[in-house]
């Protein structure tokens, strides 16, 4: 993965990430308590960004279990890790993982930044045992721009200019995620389940906070895609600081199925 926009080694990143930690890690621990994660499992956390989430697993799985945490950059995942946490520097796109290893495999939001995502879930298949669980995490921006009350239109197009800008490498924008449950069935998983969970965005939270991070990373490449001026983005920026601001930010389609029982 040659482009990837928002790197690990950005001067803000671990601060970028954990306040989507903080968004995110509730409904994540909820699906994998719910389909019983518990102790022994072996578990792998593919893009594991700031590792809250194998961090926790490590917890969850006990010293009989197995966590491996993989990242293009594994910096931020390493910080302040349990001692049983197994890191390993990955790119997904490029380098295999180990066959028929693990009961669960995690992705969330990853897949919207690489290409060929048909290739990339066969490979996280691979890595899982017979009647192991995946369990992929991904942003659908749908609600961000179906026109809903109260947010000014900059809102919208920032957004769209951000999210479109930073995946626009792979040949495709922010709103497929929908499709994942499909897409999981169409791999042959079965008992095929699907969540979906629309977040409200209030300026100068914790959520718009992140965005605002985000946007401060990208900017240049933002702005050479010229949807936006530097001064249209600059105004939104301060929007995202403004308390008065309530909008609807991405909804995360959570998609899990188990690999069959050869």
């Amino acid at each position: 993965m040659t482009d990837y926009a928002l790197t690990n080694a950005w001067q803000d990143a671990r601060q970028r990430l954990a306040l989507l930690e903080a968004q995110l890690d509730p409904a994540t621990r909820r699906h994998l308590l719910a389909a019983g994660v518990g102790a022994g499992w072996h578990c792998l956390e593919v893009g594991a960004g700031g590792g809250s989430i194998a961090h926790w697993l490590c917890q969850v799985v006990g010293p009989s279990g197995r966590v491996v945490a993989t990242d293009i950059d594994t910096c931020i995942a390493g910080l302040d890790a349990p001692p049983a946490l197994e890191l390993l520097t990955h790119d997904l796109t490029r380098e295999p993982l180990p066959a028929g290893a693990f009961d669960l495999v995690h992705a969330r939001w990853l897949l919207h930044h690489l290409p060929d995502l048909d290739a990339v879930i066969e490979r996280l298949i691979g890595a899982l045992k017979p009647g192991g669980l995946l369990l992929i995490e991904e942003p659908d921006f749908y609600p961000v721009t179906a026109g809903h009350a109260g947010a000014p239109p900059l809102y919208a197009r920032f957004m769209d200019a951000l999210t479109c800008s930073v995946v626009a490498a792979t040949g495709r924008d922010c709103y497929w995620a929908r499709g994942l449950p499909a897409m999981l069935a169409s791999h042959h998983l079965r008992d095929v389940q699907a969540a979906a969970e629309v977040a409200m965005l209030r300026g100068g939270g914790s959520l718009a906070r992140f965005y605002r991070l985000s946007a401060q990373q990208a900017r240049a490449r933002v702005l050479a895609g010229g949807h936006l001026s530097a001064a249209e983005y600059d105004a939104a920026l301060d929007l995202l600081d403004d308390p008065a601001l309530w909008a609807f930010a991405a909804c995360t389609v959570s998609a899990w199925g188990r690999r069959k029982v050869s």
